[in-house]
């Protein structure tokens, strides 16, 4: 079996590349693509869980599955919020194709599915990014927003004050920009054109107030139906843009808890990333937009099919 682990998915995956697979994925015709929604299994005492989620994109030839555990505490011992396997199958034979580290892969594809979005749905000036998070997706957010948009300033807050002067250190290293701390998450979006919410939140923290009339947003921590990132006055505020209809209306907490206070499901979300990117919404870069991530299993396996594509070219 040909297996890439971590490292080597790094190595060979740009964020460029992935970006670029991301926006070929979702500009596909959506029929043959099948994307069923993903079968959790919590833990009883609710500290991890245990994701499948299969898809199959016909016109690709291709099928797959990833296997993934996550687990939001991980961090303090020094492991990775998620943990798994993609396989990637030949929707012919059933042969398996490729094997390969599921973090890496879920890393990298999550912050580029953000940066279609963000080009998209962002004004083409826009300049200054707000992390909210200091995790392994705010290091990939800020590494996609920037290879779509010209960024000056990022200015980041986290439940770890302590973890925010780390990446702060470790990105300035990488990046020349102007680096902020902030105390607070209302702080951290003064100005911003462009937030990214990457934590493993289980109670709303982002408010309404500070947040700019033109601002867009990818929410892509509270993977739950329990678990929010936003209160509901910045869903209701945002035109709302998802991955996936099936995936948010299953499992976005921030969506789901926003229905439990009286919104309609058709009336927070007004497309999807298929629609965004086939029927430009008109003025929406000058409008607040929101785009609520929740992962699927076809982002995976367009990665798998794009990586083994480079191996058999001897890469």
């Amino acid at each position: 079996m040909l297996y890439l682990d971590g490292p080597r998915v790094r190595e060979l995956l740009t964020m460029k590349d992935c970006i670029r697979v991301m926006r070929e994925l979702f500009l596909l015709p959506q029929e043959g693509i099948d994307n069923p929604l993903r079968s959790l299994m919590m833990l009883p005492d609710r500290r991890g869980l245990l994701g499948m989620m299969p898809a199959h994109i016909g016109s690709w030839g291709v099928m797959g599955i990833k296997v993934l555990t996550v687990f939001p505490k991980n961090y303090l011992k020094g492991l990775s919020s998620h943990i798994g396997i993609v396989h990637l199958f030949d929707d012919q034979d059933g042969q398996l194709l490729l094997s390969l580290d599921a973090d890496a892969v879920t890393a990298i594809r999550t912050a580029a599915v953000s940066a279609v979005m963000t080009e998209c749905l962002s004004r083409e000036d826009s300049s200054v990014l707000a992390l909210l998070g200091s995790g392994v997706q705010a290091h990939t957010h800020l590494d996609a927003i920037c290879c779509v948009r010209k960024i000056r300033q990022v200015r980041v807050w986290s439940p770890n004050p302590e973890r925010v002067k780390g990446f702060i250190a470790e990105a300035s290293s990488e990046y020349d920009l102007e680096f902020a701390a902030c105390a607070t998450p209302e702080h951290a979006v003064e100005h911003a054109d462009i937030i990214c919410a990457a934590t493993a939140a289980s109670d709303p923290f982002l408010h309404l107030e500070g947040i700019e009339p033109h601002a867009h947003i990818n929410a892509i921590g509270a993977c739950t139906p329990r678990q929010r990132e936003l209160h509901t006055e910045v869903v209701r505020a945002a035109e709302v843009f998802v991955d996936d209809h099936i995936g948010a209306s299953h499992e976005a907490g921030d969506i789901l808890l926003a229905l439990e206070e009286g919104e309609m499901y058709a009336d927070i979300v007004r497309g999807d990333i298929h629609q965004v990117l086939t029927h430009q919404p008109a003025g929406a870069r000058e409008r607040l937009t929101l785009f609520k991530s929740v992962g699927v299993a076809i982002e995976d396996l367009a990665v798998a099919r794009h990586l083994h594509g480079l191996i058999q070219l001897g890469l």
